[in-house]
């Protein structure tokens, strides 16, 4: 990466940041840093190389400026972390972890997913979805050319997320679903929550009515959100 991009995003690269990096690189995961894929409100992805010659991407989640606060929110009530400290630092650190599970998860459950590699403290690195250093672009960017037939894969995924594994994505969206090929790949699992979390209902109701109201701006006819909620849930 070059000095001026890298001084760019410098907010990411803290001293504690840097020594992951560093052991990550020891262990092969990183060898070449080369540029940024996207940056979110929580953290930067990075197109790096791994020892092989592999493409990866690399999240880094920021711990000075990241909304430690809302994150809570998604991690408090959530079985797999409890017991944990509620610094800044912590919660980050397993905001990437949780991020790592549920990308697990969704792998499990066959849906097209960035397959997870290794979480590290605040720092997530994960298949590259995209080929020649171009990354597959965000469905909002590039609509697929049939939506009619993205619409049933879409909730076909959020229905095998629910029904196999028991996660809901929390933030689906036309942002956070890739156009690779003309298939969708879900990414951003973050806010991901089991289905026995306190807030997974409505953040169930709450991906199936963005999902829905992007496609009607797509021209396809798309049942009412509560229809599709119930068919979803229909075996609890």
């Amino acid at each position: 990466m070059s000095k001026n991009r890298f001084e760019t995003y410098k907010e990411v690269f803290d001293y504690s940041t840097e020594k992951t990096i560093y052991k990550l690189a020891n262990d092969g995961y990183i060898d070449l840093l080369i540029g940024i894929i996207s940056t979110g409100k929580e953290g930067n992805v990075f197109l790096a190389k791994n020892h092989l010659g592999k493409e990866v991407a690399v999240k880094i989640y920021r711990i000075e400026t990241s909304s430690f606060q809302n994150m809570w929110k998604y991690i408090n009530g959530d079985r797999r972390f409890e017991n944990i400290k509620k610094t800044k630092k912590s919660i980050v650190n397993v905001w990437a972890q949780k991020e790592f599970k549920n990308l697990k998860l969704a792998e499990k459950a066959g849906l097209n997913v960035p397959k997870p590699i290794i979480s590290r403290n605040n720092i997530l690195i994960m298949d590259f979805i995209g080929e020649n250093e171009k990354s597959a672009p965000i469905a909002k960017n590039y609509p697929p050319r049939n939506p009619k037939k993205w619409l049933k894969k879409v909730l076909n995924m959020i229905n095998d997320l629910y029904q196999k594994v028991g996660l809901i994505h929390g933030d689906l969206s036309e942002y956070n679903i890739l156009n690779y090929k003309e298939e969708p790949y879900f990414i951003d699992f973050g806010q991901g929550v089991l289905k026995d979390h306190p807030i997974a209902e409505e953040l169930l109701k709450k991906d199936i009515k963005n999902i829905s109201k992007w496609f009607k701006k797509q021209n396809v006819n798309v049942k009412e959100p509560e229809k599709i909620y119930k068919e979803i849930i229909k075996d609890d």
